[in-house]
């Protein structure tokens, strides 16, 4: 079928030397012989898929009955502006490589340079360090390029559309994978319908790295609604939502999960704060 030898495969490589990267690359390939229909071979922690990871922020994991979310999960982030979003998913990302647990930073606004060094000036976190030891890994992506060659491919394709991971060498295999943020990839696309069908198969092309994958979504400060589109909600395995309260004059940050497929979770809204340690859940008080 036309709408899977010729669609568009997202492949995510990382070279070897002291200068560890990943390289993006979205190809047209005619040739099906590069399609990778059955992930298992390609993905190392395959053999964990039901395996528990903790998403090792403050007091978060004691929201969950278990303590953890499943491999494989695709966990919406939502919130406004200044709410601590990139914080949370880099404050996982750190603490679970501290911990041996590997994670790559995909960025589609802000350079990894400048993030790495505003993490380790505002919170003291070394992801130079990290990244030396081969732990952790911070790229960018141009969300404009990634929506034009989507939005021809599905032309092209009649509106098929199929991404599969292409076999490639990976000297990390992801234990966690940050997007930051899915919002700025949708205002690329011309056409909703078509972003849509990219989120959808790319949240399939993420669980096949059977990692816990955080992706975050720019909101109003007290969102109705969770995302771009609605789509990216509904697909997803969880959604955590950071609060901006304005409660008698000042402003004062809750965070909800407002859904985890993996098992049960604290449905009340718990106050925090973004500190020195980044962010600080206080689990066992009222909000407010």
């Amino acid at each position: 079928m036309t709408g899977v030898s010729d669609s568009l495969k997202s492949a995510f490589r990382i070279k070897k030397g002291p200068s560890a990267r990943i390289e993006e690359e979205f190809i047209h390939d005619k040739s099906a012989s590069h399609i990778v229909s059955n992930p298992k071979p390609l993905l190392k922690g395959m053999g964990k898929r039901f395996e528990l990871l903790p998403i090792r922020v403050s007091n978060f994991d004691n929201l969950l009955e278990d303590h953890g979310v499943e491999r494989g999960m695709n966990i919406l982030v939502s919130g406004g502006a200044g709410t601590g979003k990139t914080t949370l998913a880099m404050q996982s990302i750190y603490f679970g490589a501290l911990a041996g647990e590997k994670g790559v930073y995909i960025s589609f606004e802000e350079d990894p340079e400048k993030i790495k060094y505003h993490m380790k000036k505002n919170f003291g976190w070394d992801f130079y360090e990290l990244e030396k030891k081969g732990l952790v890994s911070i790229v960018k992506f141009d969300p404009a390029k990634i929506a034009r060659q989507v939005e021809e491919v599905l032309v092209k394709e009649a509106g098929m559309l199929r991404i599969k991971v292409k076999e490639m060498e990976l000297p990390i295999v992801p234990d966690r994978i940050a997007i930051d943020s899915i919002s700025a990839l949708a205002i690329e696309f011309e056409s909703e319908k078509s972003y849509r069908k990219y989120v959808k198969e790319m949240f399939h092309m993420l669980q096949a790295y059977n990692s816990v994958n955080l992706i975050i979504s720019e909101t109003e400060q007290n969102p109705k609604t969770y995302s771009r589109t609605g789509v990216e909600e509904f697909v997803g395995d969880g959604v955590i939502v950071l609060y901006n309260l304005k409660i008698a004059g000042v402003r004062k940050n809750a965070l909800e999960i407002l859904k985890m497929r993996s098992g049960k979770h604290s449905k009340e809204m718990v106050p925090y704060s973004i500190n020195e340690k980044g962010i600080e859940i206080f689990f066992k008080e009222k909000t407010f």
